[in-house]
């Protein structure tokens, strides 16, 4: 081996590899698939208030996530290229204050409001922890399936 080479061990094997490359589609996915289900539940369960409440938590949710990739993706670039920038770019820094800023206000104007189910709405902020549930599963089961 030369000096400054990279051992072949390192590397992610290429099953594994394309099963990671698909992981931020895959919990998309399930986001959408999740909340719509979980929207017409809460119709069906609780009435308009609660499907409303979900729906809403649930939007944010899906916004929160993709802001949330966007960032970490812009933070992987900067930090894999040569020259890192002295400060975060200001769009990066702006979604990230606006999409809890986005949040809170949703939050206080459903909670100003007797209409919509504010529980229903903090069930639906948590949509994106049960979409990354349902991609740590499929992950699980790909890995006892190859085995």
């Amino acid at each position: 081996m030369q000096d400054g080479a990279v051992p072949e061990s390192n590397s992610i094997p290429a099953p594994e590899a394309e099963l990671l490359a698909g992981t931020e589609r895959r919990i998309h996915r399930a986001m959408v698939a999740l909340g719509a289900a979980g929207t017409i539940v809460c119709l069906l369960w609780r009435g308009w208030g609660w499907g409303a409440g979900f729906a809403i938590g649930a939007v944010l949710s899906a916004l929160n996530f993709r802001w949330m990739a966007t960032a970490a993706h812009a933070l992987g670039d900067a930090a894999s290229s040569q020259i890192a920038p002295a400060r975060p770019r200001r769009g990066v820094v702006a979604r990230f204050v606006l999409r809890y800023a986005l949040i809170g206000l949703a939050g206080y104007a459903i909670f100003k409001s007797s209409f919509i189910s504010l529980g229903a709405f903090f069930l639906g902020l948590f949509l994106f922890i049960a979409a990354i549930l349902a991609e740590i599963c499929y992950q699980v089961y790909c890995a006892f399936r190859s085995e």
